[in-house]
């Protein structure tokens, strides 16, 4: 069999995966906080003769573009200007994100919709009520004065993180680092997802046609190895 046709079927199996990870940012495109996911492919030359050039997924990674910002007016919802990220308590460790649509939870303690407590400089935040005035830098204050501030980070590398559901894990060894001075807190505001939804469904069609080019080609190789064994048999 002519090798040519796994080149084909390698094709054809990073469109899948692309259309897969193009699906899954359509289906965000409302999230709040959502940052949209690319995958990174790179040639391989398996052959021993360097002539057939195979694909394969290298990586997907985090668009950590800046999404739009959407008012309401609501006093526990926050979102990040900039780069950086919450930081949340989670039962598995540490996690970020960028949604800041945040409540109490009976004790008072400020959380995230799935229940994980936000982080603040000295811990856990704790608040006699809603009634909170949030500085651009994250600085929580009641009454005029100042109860703490939220933890604020940042990684030089976004290749650092990893996707976790709805938050963000950091890998082993990231240099995780307070957010820029640049990054300002919007009280009464969230980020929206940055995905853009024509864009993508453009890509998403580009990726089909492609999966289908390769797909017919596997056919059309299929059909010609066919054809030369019934060849090979007849003369035979």
């Amino acid at each position: 069999m002519d090798k040519s046709i796994f080149v084909a079927l390698s094709g054809a199996v990073l469109q899948e995966r692309r259309m897969e990870v193009l699906t899954d940012n359509l289906a965000n495109v409302n999230t709040t906080g959502f940052k949209a996911q690319k995958p990174l492919f790179e040639s391989s030359m398996t052959d021993a003769f360097r002539v057939r050039t195979f694909g394969r997924l290298d990586d997907v990674v985090t668009d950590a573009g800046q999404g739009p910002s959407q008012m309401t007016h609501r006093k526990l919802d926050m979102a990040l200007r900039g780069e950086g990220f919450f930081a949340v308590d989670t039962p598995a460790g540490t996690r970020y994100t960028r949604d800041g649509s945040f409540v109490l939870d009976p004790s008072g303690v400020l959380v995230t919709k799935e229940g994980h407590r936000v982080m603040g400089d000295n811990g856990p935040i704790t608040l006699a009520g809603p009634d909170v005035l949030i500085d651009s830098n994250g600085g929580l204050h009641v009454n005029g004065a100042a109860i703490g501030r939220l933890r604020l980070v940042s990684f030089a590398d976004p290749l650092e993180l990893r996707r976790e559901g709805n938050y963000f894990v950091a890998l082993p060894g990231a240099g995780e680092m307070p957010a820029s001075p640049n990054t300002q807190v919007d009280q009464g505001f969230l980020e929206g997802s940055n995905v853009n939804a024509v864009r993508a469904m453009t890509t998403m069609i580009e990726a089909m046609r492609s999966y289908e080019t390769n797909t017919k080609l596997i056919q059309s190789m299929d059909e010609m190895t066919k054809k030369a064994i019934d060849e090979v048999g007849r003369t035979s």
